[in-house]
C-alpha cells in the first residue's frame, strides 16, 4: 500500500475551508508575549483551530481525548509557517532566551534568570550562590530539550523549535521556560574550568538565537558529579545532566524532558498541560498495574471503563505506595495530587522479560532481587523531588540503573505518584483489537504490557516482530515520520505524540 493510500486510511479527511469550521487559540492577546518586543507582532494570536472533518480509523493505542480534543484540528500552516524566516522577518535575530526572561517579568514568578545560566551551571556542585539566587522563585515547569553537539539545525527543525518555544513560554507569559541541555561528545573538553573552551563549543554546536538558553555538559562532567556511578555514557544514563540541571536551577518544581526528535500535532503547551491534568486526577488505587497495561479504547470504550476492570481484577492487592490501605476512604489516595513522574509508555516489571538490560542494576543491598521498572523512551515529566532522591543514591550510594528504568524504579522504590499516560498510538497497519491485546498486554496482571519477549523492548535477542514498527511513538520505524511529513503538507490531524522525526 502506497503512503498516500496509507494515510487516506488512517485520517479520512476532506474538509475545505467553505465547510470548516473554526475557533480560535485558547491563547489570547492578553496573555500572550511575543518574540520581539513593540508593535512587530509575530502573529501568535492567529492560530486557528479547524473542526476536524472524519476521524483516525487506527487509534491502536490510547484515549484519543487525553491531549486534547480530538475534534479539533491545529494545521501545521497555522503554526509553523510564521516562523520560518522571510524577508523583513529574520528569525535567526531573536534571542529566545531573552524574550523568555523578558516575557515572564510582566505578571509571573518565573525568576528572569538576570544572572546568566552558563555561569549559574559551571558554579561548584554545592555552591551557595546557587540557593541564595533562586530564594523564592520555586513553582515553575522547565521544558529542557536534549541535543547533541552535532545536530543539524535545518530551516524546518528552526521553524519547530521557534513554535515550540512561543507556545509553551511566550503564548502563556512564562508558566514553562524552555532550555537546551547539549550534549558535548568530545569527553576531555574542561567545560566547567576552561571558559574559552566552553565559549568556543557553543558557538560551534548551537544557533545564535539559542544560545543564550543553552547549557553544555559532556561525560567529563557527569564524571565529576557522580564518580560512584560506572556509566556516563548518555545512552545509558540519560538523567545525570537532567539531575545536575534539578540541583542547579531548583525553581522548577517539575522539568519536562524532551528529544529533539520528537513532534506535537497540537499545540505544545495545551498537549503537556492536558497530560499533567490527566495524571493529577488518577487514583493512587491500582495505579502501578494500570501503568502496566496499554490502554485498547476499542475494548474498553472509555478510560474509566478501563480503570473499573482493572480495579476488579485486582482489588485492593496492587501497590499502593509506602502506605497500606486500610478503609474504603484510600481508594480516593492521589486524586489531585501532581505526579512525580508522568511517562507515555508502559512502566513494566523487567524481570522475566529478556530485556536487554533486564539484569542491570548497580549499588542495590537485593541486587536483581530489587522491584524495578521501565518504560521504553525517555521523553517524561519528573519532579524535583524525585530527581534529587536519584541524585543523592547516585552521587553517595553509586546506585544506578539505565536510562529507561531509573525514573521508573526510583518513584516504585520511594512510593511517589507515578502515571503512565494513555496516548493515543497508531499503526499504519490495520489490527484488530483483540488480537493487538494478545500482543501487548500478555504479562501478567500487575504487569501486563511486559510478560517474555514483549515486542516493544529491545531483547537480547534483538528487535522483536510486531506492530510497533509502523507506531507512531517509538524507537525506530518511519511511522511517526510519515505522519508528520502528512501533517507539514496539510493533512490535519488531532493532537498526538511523533517519535521519532528525522527533518532535513
Amino acid at each position: 500500500m502506497g503512503k498516500s493510500n496509507v494515510f487516506d486510511q488512517l485520517y479520512r479527511s476532506s474538509f475545505s475551508s467553505s465547510s470548516s469550521l473554526f475557533r480560535t487559540s485558547p491563547t489570547s492577546a492578553a496573555t500572550a508575549c511575543q518574540a520581539w518586543p513593540g508593535p512587530q507582532v509575530s502573529g501568535s494570536e492567529q492560530l486557528s483551530y479547524e473542526r476536524c472533518q472524519g476521524r483516525i480509523n487506527l487509534t491502536a493505542i490510547g484515549d484519543p481525548h487525553v491531549l486534547g480534543d480530538p475534534e479539533w484540528c491545529l494545521p501545521a500552516a497555522s503554526r509553523l509557517n510564521q516562523y520560518q524566516s522571510s524577508p523583513g522577518r529574520n528569525w535567526s535575530e531573536v534571542r529566545w532566551g531573552q524574550s523568555q526572561r523578558r516575557c515572564a517579568t510582566r505578571e509571573h514568578k518565573l525568576s528572569p534568570l538576570e544572572n546568566d545560566i552558563r555561569r549559574i551551571w559551571r558554579l561548584p556542585a554545592d555552591s551557595e550562590e546557587v540557593t541564595a539566587a533562586l530564594e523564592g522563585n520555586k513553582g515553575s515547569v522547565a521544558i529542557v530539550l536534549r541535543a547533541w553537539d552535532n545536530y543539524e539545525y535545518t530551516e524546518r527543525s528552526l521553524s519547530w523549535l521557534r513554535t515550540l518555544i512561543a507556545e509553551v513560554s511566550l503564548q502563556h507569559r512564562g508558566r514553562y521556560q524552555v532550555f537546551f541541555l547539549v550534549n558535548v561528545k568530545d569527553p576531555d573538553i574542561r567545560l566547567e574550568e576552561d571558559d574559552v573552551a566552553y565559549e568556543q563549543a557553543m558557538l560551534e554546536s548551537v544557533p545564535e538565537e539559542f544560545r543564550d538558553m543553552a547549557i553544555l555538559f559532556n561525560e567529563r562532567t557527569l564524571k565529576a558529579w557522580y564518580p560512584l556511578v560506572k556509566e556516563h555514557r548518555v545512552q545509558h544514563q540519560m538523567y545525570q545532566a537532567l539531575q545536575i540541571f534539578s540541583r542547579k536551577f531548583q525553581q522548577f518544581d517539575h522539568i519536562w524532558q524532551l528529544e529533539m526528535d520528537l513532534r506535537f500535532t497540537s499545540h505544545v503547551h495545551d498537549t503537556l498541560e492536558s497530560a499533567a491534568t490527566f495524571a493529577r486526577a488518577q487514583s493512587r488505587r491500582n495505579l502501578w498495574e494500570r501503568n502496566g497495561r496499554f490502554y485498547i479504547p476499542r475494548l474498553h470504550n472509555t478510560y474509566k471503563n478501563f480503570t473499573a476492570a482493572v480495579d476488579a481484577e485486582m482489588g485492593d492487592w496492587g501497590v499502593w505506595g509506602p502506605m497500606k490501605p486500610h478503609s474504603r476512604a484510600m481508594r480516593d489516595w492521589g486524586v489531585g495530587e501532581d505526579a512525580d513522574l508522568i511517562s507515555f509508555m508502559p512502566m513494566i516489571d523487567p524481570v522475566g522479560t529478556n530485556w536487554i538490560y533486564e539484569n542491570n542494576i548497580n549499588g542495590f543491598a537485593d541486587g536483581a532481587e530489587t522491584p524495578r521498572r521501565v518504560a521504553i523512551v525517555s521523553i517524561t515529566r519528573s519532579s524535583r523531588r524525585l530527581l534529587h532522591l536519584i541524585d543523592e543514591a547516585q552521587r553517595e550510594r553509586g546506585q544506578w540503573l539505565v536510562s529507561e528504568a531509573t525514573l521508573e524504579t526510583f518513584a516504585l522504590l520511594h512510593g511517589l505518584k507515578a502515571v503512565t499516560v494513555p496516548q493515543p498510538i497508531y499503526f499504519t497497519q490495520e489490527i484488530g483489537a483483540e488480537e493487538l491485546d494478545a500482543e501487548v498486554n500478555k504479562g501478567p496482571l500487575y504487569s501486563k504490557a511486559g510478560g517474555e519477549m514483549p515486542s516493544m523492548l529491545y531483547s537480547k535477542k534483538g528487535w522483536l516482530p510486531g506492530s510497533w514498527w509502523k507506531a507512531s511513538y517509538w524507537f525506530t520505524g518511519n511511522g511517526a515520520q510519515d505522519i508528520w511529513k502528512a501533517y507539514v503538507d496539510g493533512q490535519s490531524f488531532p493532537p498526538m505524540l511523533l517519535h521519532p522525526v528525522k527533518e532535513t
